[in-house]
């Protein structure tokens, strides 16, 4: 069990830090990291969930801290109804991160941005993509995906793994998943678009020339559990050489442990710091 978090951080150079007021009437608050040195693309980083704006197990700063020492600059936020935010009855995530490039734009010359974050920041991210041109890169940690043949096809081979004695208890557990009648509903709890609609905007956003880092979780298991799954989701366009897909089985949702932060801090900030340099495809 890891219960310490990071037990020796890396300094945080107060001056490279400021708060950025924005939305109706201030209400709305992030720091923006990188300030001095950074220049270019800037990654955005909006809560997710109920999690405040530093991230689960403060991976949002770990990112941040990471990212200024190479020169880019984060911006992470707490959207309307999360950590410091209120609730905002006209504004929601989506509304609340184009304002937030709108200030940061005319305040510190931000103009190129990279979106996304863990499970509901991944879904602003994919919302706000597809609105605003802005938008040149994505970060998506266990985002949208359809479960499907290939999600079906890794639950029965680990239903053939299991001792014959789980078996029973298994089948009466996940009966309805295997028949499908308890299938990923995008409305109940993500903001996800169809399965139609998504292939169609995933199109759209490659051939905008949007690079996408995409990472599933071994804690998505109930909706993602085999590398096929996404190219069943999105088509052809998923094999660009300007998307990257990994599935990781053995990291946790949250990446709770420290070694799978440490892994996850490095693929992001690898990424991001190929993104900066036009090293990407």
């Amino acid at each position: 069990m890891n219960a310490v978090l990071d037990a020796s951080p890396a300094e945080v150079d107060m001056e490279q830090e400021v708060l950025v007021r924005f939305g109706s009437g201030g209400q709305l608050a992030g720091v923006l990291s990188g300030v001095s040195s950074g220049t270019g693309l800037t990654l955005l980083l909006p809560s997710a969930g109920l999690q405040p704006r530093a991230g689960p197990f403060r991976l949002h700063v770990l990112l941040a801290q990471r990212l200024a020492a190479n020169g880019i600059r984060t911006f992470r936020y707490d959207v309307p109804g999360v950590g410091e935010a209120p609730r905002m009855p006209a504004c929601d995530a989506t509304l609340a991160t184009v304002a937030a490039m709108d200030q940061l734009e005319a305040m510190h010359g931000c103009r190129d941005f990279a979106i996304g974050g863990i499970c509901s920041a991944a879904d602003t991210g994919w919302d706000v993509a597809n609105l605003d041109p802005r938008v040149s890169a994505l970060l998506l940690l266990d985002g949208i995906c359809f479960t499907g043949p290939w999600h079906r096809y890794a639950r029965i081979l680990g239903l053939m793994r299991r001792m014959p004695n789980e078996w029973r208890h298994f089948a009466r557990k996940a009966t309805g998943r295997l028949r499908g009648t308890a299938s990923l509903d995008p409305d109940s709890f993500r903001t996800w678009p169809s399965h139609a609609q998504a292939r169609e905007q995933f199109a759209q956003l490659v051939a905008r020339d949007v690079r996408m880092l995409w990472i599933f979780s071994g804690g998505y298991a109930e909706h993602f559990l085999h590398p096929r799954q996404f190219g069943w989701s999105f088509g052809p366009p998923a094999n660009d050489a300007r998307v990257t897909m990994h599935y990781w089985p053995d990291c946790d949702h949250t990446y709770f442990g420290r070694a799978q932060r440490d892994r996850l801090v490095e693929a992001v900030a690898g990424w991001m710091v190929a993104l900066a340099a036009k090293k990407v495809p």
